[in-house]
């Protein structure tokens, strides 16, 4: 006897369950891997970046991670330094926490975010702003001589802020190039910047060797003694001269040919 087997009856999916869930099985674990692969950026990421105030000093404390200890001792634990202008640095929980103790501080019922991303405003001056703000104090400087060229860089990053422009370079002896090194100061930071300028300087009116008049002021009282200059100088320029009455050495600033003034 021929024994004919039963048709296998297939659900109106098509296909047996056991085949389905194993298709669906890789699927599933691609949209697990995916969540965690979420979850763990998110936490890298940290909470939205805090912003340094303009006039903010160049250390981060903690206060500045957890707002509610603002004005406590524990707020002003020292984090470490603050990031650049217009760049961030990240502050971890174990950074924070190993802080607190070195501080001789307990961490225990202080909510310590994961991470917080500190960023230092800033702001970027390009070609003809960074040329606004350096050339007076480079011309300031080199005067008498009169800047022909000034080679500046292409941009500055400064912090937010009003910045200050101050130069120790000092007029030179003769036409040419001369370096001129600036220090730019904003929100309690100093940036220093090299120039070049190419400049062009008067003929001195003194010479090294000449006569001249040693003038002195004080008050209402002024007077005058013979004396020998020590080294060229053009007006305005400072040089060495000698008292031919007292042989004394000086400094006196050159007011003419024939003319130099003591400052008491």
């Amino acid at each position: 006897m021929v024994q004919e087997a039963s048709p296998v009856r297939l659900p109106a999916g098509g296909a047996p369950p056991e085949r389905r869930a194993a298709h669906r099985a890789p699927r599933l674990r691609g949209l697990r891997a995916l969540a965690t692969a979420l979850i763990v950026a998110l936490a890298l990421v940290g909470p939205a970046p805090f912003v340094v105030a303009d006039d903010a000093p160049d250390r981060i404390v903690l206060a500045e991670v957890l707002p509610a200890l603002a004005g406590s001792a524990l707020g002003s634990v020292d984090l470490g330094a603050a990031p650049a202008p217009g760049e961030v640095r990240v502050v971890r929980a174990s950074d924070v926490r190993r802080a607190i103790r070195a501080a001789g501080h307990d961490t225990r019922g202080l909510d310590i975010p994961r991470t917080t991303r500190v960023r230092r405003e800033a702001r970027r001056l390009e070609r003809s702003e960074v040329e606004r703000l350096l050339r007076p104090a480079v011309v300031s400087a080199l005067a008498p001589c009169g800047v022909e060229s000034l080679e500046l860089p292409a941009a500055l990053v400064l912090p937010a802020g009003t910045p200050t422009v101050t130069t120790e370079v000092e007029a030179p002896r003769a036409s040419g190039r001369i370096a001129a090194p600036l220090v730019v100061r904003v929100a309690g930071r100093e940036q220093r910047v090299l120039a070049s300028a190419r400049v062009t300087c008067p003929e001195p009116v003194v010479s090294a060797g000449a006569r001249v008049r040693i003038v002195v002021s004080v008050g209402a009282v002024r007077a005058s003694a013979p004396g020998l200059a020590g080294q060229p100088g053009r007006p305005g320029d400072e040089i060495r001269v000698t008292n031919l009455d007292t042989r004394a050495q000086l400094r006196a600033r050159v007011i003419d040919a024939q003319t130099v003034e003591v400052r008491p």
